[in-house]
């Protein structure tokens, strides 16, 4: 039967144009995770430090001196350092988001021949790597980022001595400068344990390695003496790297600039094994 008499008409063009690829990518990634109710969960608890960063200080601001001797330290600052102080609080809440968004965003896709899927279709490595590093790079973002943007702004309601062009640009800027390159690198990390294997629990077994088990061997080096110790310490470097951008006084007993130096080799080095472990040319046959 012809073509013509089956109905056929000629494609018209409907003017909408399709999103770019990284985006479907991250977007499928973190739309997925939201409707699940741990995952909520882990972003209730993840801002209860906020609400009570915020409660006290609400409570300096009105109390003054009496509050500020009961609850002082960097954590309660309500400057850069201080806010870096809290995002370096959240590193647990980090460890779980980016674990459970990342983890198993490539092995998943080496186990499940997923690769050959995407790169059947016009779709490039950094495509590819965009959209899954913004999938990690927004759970990293909901427990950091987010939380010190409404405090800042929390801080300057309350505070009747809080300066507007700090609290509302400056700081802002500088922690949005941090937090995006800080989590980028982190994410990247990520990516690059999970394309190593094709079976989720080992990612999470290195990666929880390499975060809490890396804290855990600087604290113990330093409570013991060897502050040397602190090299192990993953996500301590990009916060003490963080104090550069945001003028805190360095967060371990080793040079910022040495932390920013390890934070990029890591990334260096990441990118190097994410590039070796997916080819579009060899999965697309």
């Amino acid at each position: 039967m012809p073509v013509h008499e089956r109905g056929y008409t000629h494609w018209q063009p409907s003017g909408l144009h399709a999103d770019p690829a990284w985006w479907v990518i991250a977007k499928r990634g973190l739309v997925g995770p939201l409707k699940r109710r741990w995952t909520l969960m882990l972003l209730f608890m993840a801002w209860v430090p906020a609400v009570v960063k915020g409660g006290i200080i609400f409570f300096k601001a009105k109390a003054g001196q009496i509050i500020d001797l009961a609850a002082g330290g960097a954590w309660t600052s309500i400057n850069a350092a201080g806010f870096l102080a809290f995002v370096e609080g959240q590193r647990f809440f980090v460890f779980l988001a980016t674990v459970i968004l990342g983890a198993g965003l490539i092995a998943r896709d080496r186990r499940e021949n997923g690769l050959a899927l995407y790169f059947a279709r016009p779709l490039g490595l950094v495509d590819y790597l965009a959209g899954k590093s913004l999938i990690v790079l927004g759970g990293y973002l909901a427990v950091t980022l987010a939380p010190v943007l409404v405090l800042c702004l929390f801080a300057y309601l309350v505070d009747p001595e809080a300066a507007g062009l700090e609290l509302l640009v400056l700081t802002p800027l500088r922690l949005v400068v941090f937090c995006l390159l800080a989590g980028t690198g982190i994410a990247l990390v990520m990516l690059a344990l999970s394309s190593l294997a094709t079976r989720t629990v080992l990612v999470v077994v290195w990666w929880t390695v390499i975060c809490l088990g890396g804290d855990a061997v600087g604290g113990i080096g330093e409570a013991v003496g060897v502050p040397g110790l602190q090299y192990a310490n993953f996500l301590g470097h990009w916060h003490n790297a963080g104090a550069l951008i945001l003028g805190a006084d360095q967060r371990l007993p080793v040079s910022p600039w040495a932390s920013l130096a390890i934070c990029i080799l890591v990334v260096a080095g990441s990118l190097a094994v994410l590039r070796s472990r997916i080819r579009p040319v060899e999965v697309v046959t």
